[in-house]
């Protein structure tokens, strides 16, 4: 059999990682629900009217960011340390297979059931909690694009980060990328400050400047094509680079 990916072999990792732990993720399922259902119901509540288009999205996307980093930081954790990281690394198949599971379980696994599960409490809400029917958010519109690749862009930071931390791998993770996007800020408006003689207003990294007496900067349609693709380029490279951080480990 290859010694990188057997579809046989593949199968039976699955199989027996989800006989294990698929009453969890059933809970975990559950438990997403809830939370959906009491924050959508709360905030319908409290402004008796439905909920705007624009404010679902922005539930949406901020709700998939947080469970999808929470759960992601969790996936490679039983490869860190001690007895479970031993069972873990002895099972009969190969890094890049358990490595795919991970992957498959956190992307597109987990954005199958986040997707059911918000829709399935925005509609119970919009029916039941709300003083009226309101309109569900449109899926697949655009309006959901350039979360998604922040999504990517996050996901690939708590891959990395669940088999770099060996515990609390989800607050150590959360610490590092608030640091370095402070860093990155500050470090950004300091260079284009120097350079533009300290008219600079406000600066965005990879995005718009504003320049005191002349408005906002910005690049031209044509370079600006080129930045879209700069969250799923860093996804690669950190998913790339918890795979080789996963080959590392050893007993």
């Amino acid at each position: 059999m290859s010694q990188y990916v057997n579809l046989t072999r593949f199968g039976r990792l699955a199989r027996k990682h989800l006989s294990e732990h698929a009453t969890g993720y059933a809970l975990g399922a559950a438990v997403l629900l809830g939370g959906l259902l009491v924050l959508l119901g709360f905030l319908t509540y409290i402004q008796h009217w439905p909920m705007s288009e624009s404010m679902q999205a922005a539930l949406f996307m901020l709700c998939l960011l947080g469970a999808g980093s929470l759960f992601t930081s969790t996936v490679l954790a039983q490869f860190g340390a001690g007895r479970q990281a031993a069972l873990a690394l002895t099972l009969p198949a190969s890094q890049l297979e358990k490595f795919l599971l991970a992957w498959l379980l956190s992307l597109p696994v987990f954005l199958v059931v986040f997707v059911a599960d918000f829709y399935l409490a925005d509609w119970l809400v919009m029916h039941l909690v709300s003083p009226r029917p309101g309109p569900l958010l449109p899926l697949l519109d655009g309006h959901e694009v350039p979360g998604l690749r922040l999504f990517l862009t996050l996901h690939g930071l708590a891959l990395f980060g669940s088999i770099f931390f060996p515990r609390l791998a989800f607050v150590k993770t959360a610490f590092v990328v608030l640091g370095m996007a402070v860093l990155v800020g500050v470090l950004n408006f300091k260079v284009l400050n120097a350079w533009l003689g300290g008219s600079l207003g406000m600066a965005v990294p990879f995005g718009a400047a504003g320049v005191q007496g002349f408005g906002p900067l910005v690049l031209p349609e044509a370079q600006e094509r080129w930045l879209v693709g700069l969250p799923l380029a860093l996804a690669v490279l950190l998913w790339a680079a918890a795979y080789a951080r996963l080959t590392e480990k050893q007993l």
